[in-house]
């Protein structure tokens, strides 16, 4: 049962992170926000990974199946990235970030015709509860109902590219097991996301970052409070990947969603508290669904 800690750490420290970066680094804006997070983690990746490398003589895990899925998964996580930022670029936040609550339940497919994962019909429930439950925290900044999101995919194009965007990153959450399977937990935890901080760094750079990393570097402490957590989210992730099915992982990483509402709440005073936790509750059972039928 090591993997049930494991994802809601992944959650806590992702949430704790995008927390700390959104305080320090907000107001500069979100290609600054994405640079943050890419840099502020290499310093906590690269030295180990270079020590498994050439001491631990980790090479051995470069076989061509192992590079291919990497070349693969960094591939559609530089179009997943591509997507993200131009959907929340063209479309209002409140019809357009819900949809990324739906990774979980894409899961549940992607999973079966990747991996042959299966899971079990109480695992379902409970996949779709936290999926629900996830969709209903953005309520408080829907102004056209419950059904706002879902109506403004027909009139949004930055809702249907972050439903793409869900849909990639329900495919990357499988490569990524299959990448621990190919080598290790550790080890693909290091190369994996030092490599996609690396390509994604490059590539906000390209896209009008480069004036905003002296920005960074004025603010090192900061930088490394943000690396920092991110890295242990890196870590947490595969670990719990390798322990688990990944749609069972990826749902009880969503409570990193549970971990943002309060954290909003201390840190930035956001409002709507009692609405958002009422659906976070709805996350829980189904948390509690999927714990006790494993």
């Amino acid at each position: 049962m090591l993997w049930i800690p494991l994802s809601i750490s992944a959650g806590f420290f992702v949430a704790l992170s995008d927390a700390l970066n959104k305080r320090s680094f907000g107001e500069a804006g979100f290609v600054t926000m994405a640079l943050a997070r890419s840099l502020g983690v290499l310093p906590f990746l690269l030295p180990p990974l270079i020590y498994y490398i050439i001491v631990e003589s980790k090479f051995v895990y470069f076989t061509f199946p192992f590079l291919f899925n990497t070349f693969l998964l960094l591939t559609l996580e530089v179009i997943a990235t591509l997507f993200y930022m131009r959907g929340l670029q063209i479309s209002p936040l409140s019809v357009s970030l819900p949809y990324l609550s739906f990774t979980p339940a894409f899961i549940i497919l992607t999973g079966y015709l990747i991996l042959d994962e299966k899971i079990s019909t109480h695992g379902v429930i409970g996949v779709f509860l936290i999926t629900i439950g996830g969709y209903l925290v953005h309520l408080p900044r829907i102004r056209r109902g419950l059904l706002g999101p879902i109506m403004g995919i027909w009139e949004e194009r930055g809702s249907f590219y972050l439903l793409i965007t869900a849909l990639i990153y329900s495919v990357t959450s499988v490569l990524g097991k299959r990448g621990v399977l190919l080598s290790d937990p550790l080890f693909f935890a290091l190369f994996y996301f030092s490599a996609l901080s690396v390509i994604t760094t490059v590539l906000l750079v390209l896209l009008g970052g480069k004036r905003t990393i002296s920005t960074l570097f004025q603010k090192r402490s900061e930088l490394l409070y943000v690396g920092g957590t991110q890295a242990l989210m890196c870590l947490c992730h595969m670990w719990a990947l390798s322990l688990v099915e990944t749609a069972y992982m990826i749902a009880l990483k969503r409570t990193s969603i549970i971990f943002s509402v309060i954290l909003g709440w201390l840190l930035f005073r956001e409002g709507h508290v009692k609405l958002r936790l009422s659906a976070v509750l709805l996350m829980f059972l189904g948390i509690l669904i999927i714990s006790f039928q494993k």
